[in-house]
């Protein structure tokens, strides 16, 4: 007898429990499978009367001769060119069929759903526990493979319907008892799954994705509503139901897209003079391949939003980002693989390990300080009524740019580098400013005109003095406060000078058992 088991726990004389199974009754099982299929059966065929004339526009989207220019524009221009043709009811031509195929699709699919999660809870995971996401999507993938074989014959009827005979063709349009005698009698009983893999592709994953973002999109709300402990088998408020059923719905209609275009083109070929004619599922893909990605398109494309004014400021964006992380990378890759291998100790891997963390917070550090400098220069430029840039709009993006990058939390050594480095060269820059003339003429309003130097003699005599005080300051510092000073200067600086204080040699005494002696001496003492 077919059974279901549930777990029950019963007491024993010890004061523990143990559980066992309980035969659940096929009545429960009969009740469950026609739930499935009659709310299923009438859920396909009102959600068919909605979605129909999309997916007629669909169809014909997708089933436009290659070979043959574009009859229709995008979505909109197929909807006004159908209504213009055939009237609104155009868009609901060879519902029938689908209207069927629709009670008989949602049916399997509920129905399939329900018995994979079943063989699941009976085979490989606890009765007893709610099944884990990955699980029902797995269950979803199942009963759309199912469902793919009951649903190809209906699809095969329903894309030949739903598109338009050609012009020149001296046929009537045929009806589905029409296009199912001659599917049969040009290519036979497996004729009706022409188009097979495309709707398996399609509705394995497309269920996948729509049962796994129903469940997770359902667990979300209830999480919200009763936190982590929250039962998956309460019901949601009907908005919430909805919300999640669109989640799925976009879900399923836009991973597998793709897949569904190739079926239809398939199921549509020559369809206005019933010839029946059959391309491979890897065929088709690759005409369609070859019809709308050239490189020649790709270059128009890519070209046409380059020199389009609107996309200037995302593009600059864009750009800015790419060269802050391929200068950083240019800039501290070399440094970083100098600098450890000189003067770093481990072994290859942990030397490439830190080669690799400098260079990569080096090159993303400059590429975000690009991104937010010139956002906030758009920013700040934007919330002007006349749209241009003011003369201190570089020092605020420079300022925001500066704190959120490299000003905010503990600083790495190389985010002290790269701002002792700017630092020294705004220094300098500032030094030649201070005794530059003022000129209103020049951008910026020239020099500060703090220092005049008519003769050049402070411009002769200030990098002498410069040079001297810099090289004065670090010996003193490096000599009394060597912890103030960067950690790459201290170590170059130890191996420069402290180390010349000593001498290491290698007296080598050859022994039998092969040993050498180390003795360093003093120079000078």
């Amino acid at each position: 007898m077919n059974v279901s088991e549930e777990t029950v726990v019963v007491p024993v004389q010890t004061g523990t429990t143990i559980e066992t199974t309980k035969p659940r009754p096929v009545a429960h099982q009969t009740t469950e499978a026609f739930k499935d299929i009659a709310f299923g059966s009438a859920a396909g065929i009102v959600g068919k009367f909605v979605e129909y004339p999309f997916d007629t526009v669909k169809v014909r989207l997708q089933s436009q001769p290659e070979h043959l220019p574009l009859q229709y524009t995008g979505p909109l221009d197929c909807f006004k060119q159908a209504i213009r043709r055939d009237g609104f009811l155009g868009l609901y031509r060879g519902i029938s069929a689908p209207l069927a195929g629709a009670a008989i699709e949602n049916s399997s699919l509920f129905l399939s759903y329900r018995l994979a999660q079943d063989f699941l809870q009976a085979t490989l995971l606890p009765a007893n526990e709610p099944l884990p996401l990955s699980a029902l999507v797995t269950c979803g993938g199942v009963s759309g493979a199912v469902t793919s074989l009951v649903l190809t014959p209906i699809e095969l009827i329903k894309c030949k319907m739903q598109v338009p005979p050609d012009s020149t063709t001296q046929y009537n349009r045929p009806g589905p008892l029409t296009l199912i005698a001659s599917i049969y009698r040009r290519e036979g009983l497996m004729g009706f799954w022409h188009g097979q893999l495309g709707t398996l592709i399609r509705e394995a994953g497309g269920s996948a994705a729509w049962f796994g973002s129903y469940e997770g999109v359902s667990l979300f709300f209830r999480q919200i509503r009763d936190g982590k402990n929250a039962i998956r088998d309460e019901a949601l408020p009907v908005y919430q139901q909805m919300l999640a059923g669109a989640a799925a719905g976009m879900s399923y209609n836009f991973l597998f897209y793709p897949a569904d275009t190739i079926k239809s083109r398939m199921q549509t070929e020559e369809s206005g003079q019933l010839t029946g004619g059959k391309r491979k599922f890897a065929t088709v893909g690759k005409a369609l391949w070859r019809e709308q990605v050239t490189m020649e398109s790709v270059r128009r494309s890519v070209e046409k939003v380059i020199l389009d004014p609107r996309y200037k400021d995302l593009l600059a964006l864009l750009k800015g980002l790419r060269n802050g992380a391929v200068y950083g990378t240019k800039v501290r890759f070399p440094h970083a693989l100098v600098m450890v291998f000189l003067f770093r100790t481990g072994t290859l891997r942990e030397k490439a390990r830190i080669i690799f963390k400098a260079t990569r917070q080096h090159a993303r550090n400059l590429a975000l300080f690009a991104l937010t400098y010139k956002s906030s220069l758009l920013a700040l430029k934007y919330v002007r009524p006349e749209r241009k840039e003011a003369q201190y709009d570089t020092f605020l993006a420079g300022l925001i740019g500066g704190y959120t990058i490299f000003g905010r939390g503990i600083q790495s050594s190389v985010n002290q580098q790269i701002v002792i480095y700017i630092f020294a060269r705004v220094v300098l820059a500032l030094a030649k400013l201070s005794i530059a003339p003022r000129d209103p003429a020049v951008p910026g309003g020239g020099g500060l005109g703090l220092i005049r130097d008519e003769d050049g003699v402070i411009s002769k005599r200030a990098w002498p003095i410069f040079a001297s005080l810099s090289w004065a300051s670090v010996m003193y510092l490096f000599r009394y406060h060597p912890d103030t000073l960067q950690p790459s200067l201290r170590s170059s600086m130890k191996y420069i000078y402290e180390n010349a204080d000593h001498w290491d040699c290698d007296l080598r005494h050859t022994h039998l058992g092969g040993c050498f002696r180390v003795t360093r001496f003093n120079l000078g003492a």
